[in-house]
């Protein structure tokens, strides 16, 4: 007679890898969890890392503008665009859209905690971000990497790489966007901590600051569109990273919209 145990390992058996790696992950119980307390932790658990560039051009961007916006209509006309017009995003506004959806508290923080605008497990930080810019008013087209502290774009490649990047999808209406943000994850941020289950929380995290882009975009009239279709390895060696260690998790295309006559 087979047991329950004997078919759900039947079924694991039979079901995608991804599937498989979802079920190694899991937590069965918390009786044999043993509690860290914080005076004991490793530093890499506490410790909050930058990436930066700093021998590369950089671009400071406008200190984000605060304004008030009414939540429910902004929620409430949150969807996603694809139809744009080549039309540049303003520097204001693409300021305030870093800055509000993937930035560190700069100048709210007065305490000085690290704290970010999107929620991290543990607050190990994993993502970074990677404007494309293909049109934006004040920053030349190019390559960058959004650095937290400063609050700028430093730049790693120069044109030409549009029809690079454009390999990298079967999306051609990205063509008329003002950016495309690529979000990467240095994995071990994350992983050093949580170990396997870690994995979760990464892309967890990418859920909460897509989302903030999102509203944002809701908030300033931009068109916003997330994807999930695009050659990883491909977007990958345009940043010179090596898939392993930090890797591409999500790409968002943001624009200006296509009016209705």
């Amino acid at each position: 007679m087979i047991n329950k145990s004997d078919k759900l390992i039947e079924r694991i058996i039979n079901i995608s890898k991804s599937l498989k790696f979802h079920n190694t992950i899991k937590i069965s119980s918390f009786k044999d969890t043993i509690t860290t307390p914080y005076k004991t932790w490793p530093e890499t658990w506490k410790k909050v890392y930058y990436k930066a560039y700093p021998r590369f051009q950089q671009t400071i961007l406008p200190r984000p503008r605060q304004k008030q916006y009414d939540l429910q209509k902004i929620v409430l006309n949150r969807k996603s665009y694809r139809k744009f017009v080549v039309k540049p995003i303003l520097l204001s506004e693409f300021s305030d859209l870093l800055y509000y959806s993937a930035g560190l508290k700069i100048w709210e923080d007065k305490e000085k905690l690290a704290r970010r605008v999107y929620p991290s497990a543990g607050g190990r930080y994993p993502l970074e971000v990677y404007p494309f810019i293909f049109n934006v008013s004040g920053i030349p087209s190019g390559i960058y990497h959004y650095h937290l502290k400063t609050h700028s774009l430093e730049l790693i490649l120069e044109p030409p790489f549009f029809k690079t990047t454009m390999k990298q999808f079967n999306q051609p209406w990205i063509k008329k966007s003002g950016a495309v943000l690529v979000i990467t994850a240095m994995f071990d941020r994350t992983v050093v901590k949580y170990g396997d289950r870690g994995y979760r929380h990464i892309f967890t995290e990418y859920g909460h600051m897509a989302q903030n882009f999102y509203l944002m975009a809701s908030a300033l009239d931009l068109g916003c569109c997330s994807i999930g279709g695009f050659i990883d390895d491909g977007l990958n060696e345009m940043l010179d990273i090596d898939g392993i260690d930090e890797g591409v998790v999500g790409v968002v295309v943001i624009g200006r919209k296509e009016k209705k006559p």
